[in-house]
This record gives C-alpha cells, sequence and structure tokens, in this order.
C-alpha cells in the first residue's frame, strides 16, 4: 500500500475510533455560561408596625458576591472601597454595592394558644428591591440617612415575594424571600464588567433578625417612593439588624 493510502485510512480509522475527535475539530465549544451568584446581605430593617398595612423598608448593603469556584469579581476581591476603609473601617459606610427594600404587610395571622405562645407571621406585599452601585463611598454613608443608599441609578431591580415568622420567646425573625428580576444595567468592578441579569436572574433567599425594637430616632417614610404613598405620611418606629443569603436559580 502507498504511504499516502496507509496515512488516510489511518486516519479514517481513528475518527470512527474517537468520534469526539472530529467533533473538536470542526466546531468550537461554546464558552461556559456565566456562573450564577450566592449573595450575602447585611443591614437594617425600618418598620411602621406590625399591622396589615404598615410599611417596612430595607437598607442593606452585599459584602459577598460568590460564584460558582470563587467570588464573581475573582478572588479576595472585597466589596468595600479600600481607601475609605483605611479611614472609616468596614461596614456600611464603605459598602459598594447596596440594596434598599420598599414592602408593606398584606396580612399577618399567629399561632398562639392560651398554653403555648406560637409565631406571629407575616405576608408582605408591593415589594421591590433596587441595587446601587458607588464605587466611591466617602465613609459618610449612614442606617439613618436614606439618601446615602440611593446614590446614582439602580444596577438592578427586582420584584420580591415575602414571608417571615417571629418567635417573641426566642427574639428571632425568619425571612423567606424569591426575588424576580425586572431590569438591570451592567456596571464594571475591578476590571470585571457585572450584570445581574447573568449572574443573579432570580434569587431564592433567607434571612434573619431580632424582633423589633423601638426607634429613638424615627424615620420618616418616603411617601414618594413605591408603595408608600397610599397612606400618606408616616415614621418608621422601629428597627432592627438584618442578615441574609440569597441563591440564584435559573428561571425556566
Amino acid at each position: 500500500m502507498p504511504r499516502f493510502a496507509a496515512i488516510a485510512l489511518a486516519l479514517v480509522l481513528m475518527m470512527h475510533s474517537f468520534p469526539g475527535a472530529a467533533v473538536a475539530r470542526a466546531f468550537s465549544l461554546p464558552p461556559p455560561p456565566a456562573a450564577l451568584a450566592t449573595i450575602q446581605i447585611s443591614g437594617r430593617g425600618f418598620e411602621e408596625g406590625f399591622q396589615d398595612g404598615d410599611r417596612f423598608q430595607v437598607r442593606g448593603f452585599i459584602w459577598s458576591l460568590e460564584g460558582a469556584a470563587q467570588s464573581i469579581l475573582g478572588p479576595d476581591v472585597s466589596l468595600f472601597e479600600p481607601g475609605c476603609v483605611v479611614q472609616f473601617g468596614r461596614g456600611v459606610q464603605c459598602a459598594q454595592l447596596l440594596v434598599v427594600g420598599n414592602m408593606y404587610v398584606l396580612e399577618t395571622f399567629d399561632i398562639s394558644s392560651p398554653d403555648l405562645v406560637g409565631h406571629n407571621a407575616f405576608r408582605f406585599a408591593g415589594e421591590v428591591w433596587r441595587v446601587y452601585f458607588d464605587p466611591g463611598p466617602d465613609g459618610t454613608r449612614s442606617f439613618e440617612n436614606l439618601a446615602s443608599f440611593e446614590k446614582g441609578e439602580p444596577v438592578a431591580v427586582y420584584n420580591v415575594r415575602e414571608f417571615a415568622t417571629a418567635d417573641s420567646v426566642a427574639d428571632f425573625v425568619l425571612a423567606r424571600n424569591d426575588l424576580e428580576l425586572i431590569n438591570s444595567i451592567p456596571f464594571a468592578f475591578k476590571g470585571v464588567t457585572v450584570d445581574f441579569k447573568n449572574v443573579a436572574p432570580r434569587l431564592m433567599g433567607l434571612g434573619h433578625s431580632r424582633v423589633p425594637q423601638p426607634d429613638q430616632n424615627p424615620q420618616p417614610i418616603p411617601t414618594d417612593e413605591p408603595p408608600f404613598q397610599s397612606k400618606g405620611p408616616g415614621f418608621f418606629v422601629f428597627h432592627t439588624p438584618i442578615s441574609g443569603t440569597f441563591s440564584a436559580v435559573q428561571s425556566k
């Protein structure tokens, strides 16, 4: 058999023995999809009261944006601006991704009986969360100053369904959240472009807090923000620390 014919026959046999080799040569594999995120949020909740129709607000910051194997932004990337941290410490004052959530109580109920203190439960409605990116925090942000959370355009807006149970004996509140992205705007962070529609199109969350306590400096309710307009002026007279973890799931 001539030499070139033998080589051709060997190639044919190789492709039949290893069909994947031929496919790999003919097609380039698509890049892997963007890793879905698990997000850690901490902050403070503000409450008007605990009856149907009472208004709540979350003011928080994102301190972890994790992908499949590492941070979405790369290994060891902090979500607190380093220069600000040097001057003012690591906290809400230097956070770069902020969250503001507005909602009202749709209905409340409890499972108490005369011989057993039960849980109070809350179902919320009209709930929208906004995520803001602040590339240059100056250390002046505080939980008492809503405007300091709303700098610039939001990079993500979510519709939210939330359910919570409060245990007055243990002084503990557990919340369950389902967040669906409405819209998002890409933003650049440490050389990485992030778009929440790729990394967190839908989030399932668990949050916890203590039973709210009276706020010595009640916050005015921003009646120019939905869904707070319907009841008119009022104050958030309670507050509580909050934290939660939110894992992205792929919407179908």
